[in-house]
Order: C-alpha cells, then structure tokens, then sequence
C-alpha cells in the first residue's frame, strides 16, 4: 500500500512538472525575447531639445531619421544625452526632478529622483546645481555617477562630490572623470573655468568679463580626458565688435587669460576674415585627419563657422551661412549636426543642421 502511494505521489510530480518547465522556459523566452528587444535599437539616438521639448532622432546609412517628439517638456540641451545602452537616450526634468531613461519608442523605463535647479548629464555622470547663491562660497553643486542595471536598462545614481563655486553656468563640458564647467562671478568680473572630479574641484583658467559668456571646446574626441587641451572663447550678447582671441589651457593647470601663452590672437592670420565683428553662439570641436575647432563667428553680421587647425595653428577656412549653433548635438560620421538659429535675426531659421567640414547643410526644421 505503501509502495502504490510512493508510486501515484512520484507519478503526479512527474506529470505537473511537465507543463510547469515548458511555463517557464515560454516566460524565459518572453522576457529575453519581447520586451527588452521590443524596445531596443542598433542605432544610436541622439538627444535634441526645442523650446523645453526633447526629440530624438538616429543616423543610418549615411541619413537621419525624422526627429521625433518624446513626451516630455521642461528639458534643456544640457540636460540631455545619449546613454551608455545603444538607442536610448537620457534626460533630466526640472519639473519632475527625475532623471529618465527612455527607450527607442519614446518610452519612459527608468527614473530616479534627483532634486536641483539646474543639470548638466552625460551617460556618465551628472552635475545638478542649486538656485541659492552663498555669498562666501558661492552655489552648490553635487556631481553623480549614473550606474545601470538589468542590461542597462534600469538607472540609478550614487553621489560622488558636493561643494560650492562662483560659477554662473555659461558651458560645460564631461570627461572620462568628471566635468568642466565655465561661467562668471557674483561680481561679474571675471570668467571661471573649474574642473569636477568625484572628489575634488580646481580652477583651472580665469579670464576678465565684459558683457559676453565664456565658451568652452574640448579638443578631445568623444568624452575627452582630464589631459587635453581645452579652447575657450568669448561670445557676445549681441554682434558687437569684439577681438578675436581665443584662449588655451589644460585641466591640470592653473591659467589665467592675461598670460600670453594662453592667448591665440587670430586677426594675424592671414585667412582671417576682414568682416568680423565677435564670436557669438557655441562652438565644438571635429575630428577630419585633424583636430579642429568650429567656432562661430559673426561676419558682417552674418554667422559664420571659422575652422581653426589646432595642430598647425592656422585657419583653414571660414564657411558661410551656418546659421547660428545653439548647440552641437550629434558627432558623427558625416559631420557634426547641431542646433542652428540666429536669435538676433527675425524668424531665422531653426532646426537641424549638419557640418561636414566644408560646408553647412540644413537639414531639417523644428
């Protein structure tokens, strides 16, 4: 009797295993399968921000998709970035005070809270800064690193710094170890340029403030390292005559912008353009078998992109009609696509455009 129960109780454990295994091998397909993929891409997606609202859009074969309208607002360019998991993108809100992480689709899969006024993100890192300014010390910033989880999808952070800086933010930008940031004082003076890393902060370059904002270019490809060389440049707040200087330093050092050794006076150029007035909007750097800066410059009253060889220390050409740059946004095998307007023209065009290093292309318009 014993032995017929033993045997029915084996017998029924047999039978219910069956289907149970083929359940959850069929739920184990579906997870790796379905969602994750579902929402994956092999492209990567590059962040752009119009009026507070974040589109994205991918390059293949040579093209760009039609950018496309994610469902959040309350975003700035600086607070954008493409992620450390291909074809998704990160993005911080002001009004949310969340970090996101969102899909191929547009989808929101990750958040996490991080309270401040204003952020600065890479994939990396990011850098959120408060509204209070201490008189002694000036505002408060606290760097993050940004971890992932689950086959990088899900987000979370870990505080690496917090301190002070006299620093009202004009620019920035990351490195493998921190970040750079750029901006006047209190007193309106001077220029800052202070260097973050996860447990430290340096003034690595000052120079005098007029009525413009510091600009900064890192000669580095992709994030930089803390070894390069940085370029900084003055830009207007209007298209005042302004010189024509630009200035070098490196993040280890300690600079400041009377030394002649920082300074690159490009009027003794030879290609130097007769009609400039001042720098004005946001430069960046590209790659072409050389490294070269992209600065916009104002040429009778027209923005121009004036390349700067930084290896051979010359100009190599100054290209018409660029329209303005808000913001580089996209380093990539064609060029450098970037946020273009002019916001002292009436209705100039605003949109998309793209430097392939001999001329401008508008591509297309928000």
């Amino acid at each position: 009797m014993n032995n017929l129960s033993d045997a029915t109780a084996k017998g029924s454990k047999n039978t219910a295993g069956c289907p149970l295994a083929v359940f959850f091998l069929c739920c184990l397909c579906f997870l790796t399968a379905c969602p994750l993929n579902a929402s994956d891409s092999n492209l990567t997606s590059y962040p752009c921000v119009k009026d507070g609202k974040l589109y994205t859009f991918t390059q293949d074969a040579g093209d760009i998709s039609e950018p496309k309208l994610c469902k959040l607002d309350g975003v700035t360019q600086k607070a954008v970035s493409v992620s450390k998991k291909k074809g998704w993108v990160l993005a911080w809100q002001q009004k949310s005070q969340e970090l996101c992480h969102i899909d191929a689709k547009q989808k929101i899969r990750s958040r996490v809270k991080v309270s401040s006024y204003l952020s600065y993100v890479n994939k990396k890192y990011i850098l959120v800064q408060t509204n209070t300014f201490d008189d002694n010390k000036g505002f408060g910033f606290k760097l993050y690193k940004i971890n992932y989880s689950w086959r990088d999808s899900k987000i979370s952070v870990k505080e690496l710094w917090s301190g002070n800086a006299d620093c009202f933010v004009s620019d920035c930008f990351f490195t493998d170890d921190g970040v750079c940031i750029a901006g006047g004082t209190q007193d309106d003076s001077k220029h800052n340029v202070f260097y973050i890393k996860e447990s430290s902060i340096h003034k690595c370059f000052s120079v005098e403030k007029n009525s413009d904002f510091l600009r900064l270019v890192s000669v580095n490809q992709g994030e930089g390292t803390a070894g390069g060389m940085v370029y900084a440049f003055l830009s207007g707040r209007d298209k005042s005559m302004a010189q024509s200087v630009i200035y070098k330093f490196n993040l280890a050092g300690s600079a400041q912008g009377s030394d002649s050794s920082s300074q690159i006076n490009l009027s003794n150029d030879s290609a130097f353009p007769s009609g400039f007035d001042c720098f004005f909007g946001y430069g960046f750097s590209m790659s072409t078998g050389k490294t070269q800066l992209v600065l916009p410059a104002s040429v009778n009253g027209i923005i121009n992109f004036l390349c700067y060889d930084c290896a051979n220390g010359k100009i190599t050409r100054v290209v018409p009609d660029a329209g303005g740059c808000l913001a580089s946004v996209a380093d990539t095998e064609n060029g450098v696509y970037y946020l273009a307007r002019d916001p002292l023209i009436e209705n100039s065009w605003y949109g998309l455009s793209l430097f392939t290093g001999t001329e401008c292309k508008k591509v297309t318009a928000f």
